[in-house]
């Protein structure tokens, strides 16, 4: 009974032994399916060139210094680029003040003796420059004394010498636009001007370089409570 006890015992070794042979074979093979993917992995990441700043090798830097050197000839070419004689001219533009069309005369001065015209409230004695007036001419800047001393800035727009000689200059207000003209004459002896503002109109007459300085009276200035406004034309009986 002992022989056939010993037989299987040694049976059951070697199917235990095949057992943990086919297990471990199993278990080997798992292990090495498993680490595949990682090797594969690292294969890759070992074939990778490292990064690098020489653009022939790294295609995004390349790109970027493309971008750059476009940019670059860009803001070049803007810097380069001449700027036009008018907007120069624009930029660079000046306006030429002469001296004032006229100034109040001086406290010591004889009062004019041109008469004022009927109606005038608001005046004040000037005096003009004859002996070396100046002629403003386009593109030039004068000013305007009123009564009370204000002083109005004048765009001149034009200058021309008339066939008898004298000399007239057309103007604006400055900072109004064409609103408000301003026109001088000056004659051989005699200078008329009529100056328009937001407040009313002015006339300034002079004669020998003494003169007035007016505010034009307005209709209603002018006329009188329960005087007529028209004029009666006599008829011949």
């Amino acid at each position: 009974m002992a022989l056939p006890s010993s037989v299987n015992i040694k049976r059951f070794y070697l199917a235990v032994s095949a057992i943990l042979i086919i297990a471990l074979a199993y278990q080997i093979t798992r292990e090495e399916t498993l680490l595949q993917p990682d090797q594969r992995l690292q294969l890759a990441l070992d074939e990778q060139s490292p990064l690098t700043t020489d653009p022939a090798v790294n295609p995004v830097l390349a790109k970027a210094n493309s971008e750059l050197a476009r940019a670059q000839q860009a803001l070049n070419s803007a810097a380069a680029k001449p700027v036009p004689p008018v907007e120069l001219a624009k930029a660079n533009e000046t306006i030429a003040i002469v001296p004032d069309a006229w100034r109040a005369a001086d406290a010591t001065a004889a009062t004019p003796a041109m008469p004022l015209p009927s109606g005038v409230s608001v005046y004040e004695p000037v005096s003009v420059d004859m002996e070396n007036p100046s002629y403003p001419e386009a593109g030039q800047q004068t000013s305007v004394i009123l009564p009370g001393g204000e002083r109005l800035q004048v765009n001149v727009e034009s200058g021309n010498t008339n066939p008898n000689g004298d000399y007239s200059w057309r103007g604006h207000l400055d900072g109004h636009g064409d609103e408000y003209p301003v026109v001088m004459t000056y004659g051989g002896n005699s200078v008329f001007a009529t100056v328009t503002t937001p407040k009313g109109s002015y006339t300034l007459e002079s004669v020998n370089g003494s003169g007035w300085i007016y505010k034009n009276p307005s209709e209603l200035e002018l006329s009188r409570p329960g005087a007529n406004d028209f004029i009666e034309i006599p008829h011949d009986h």
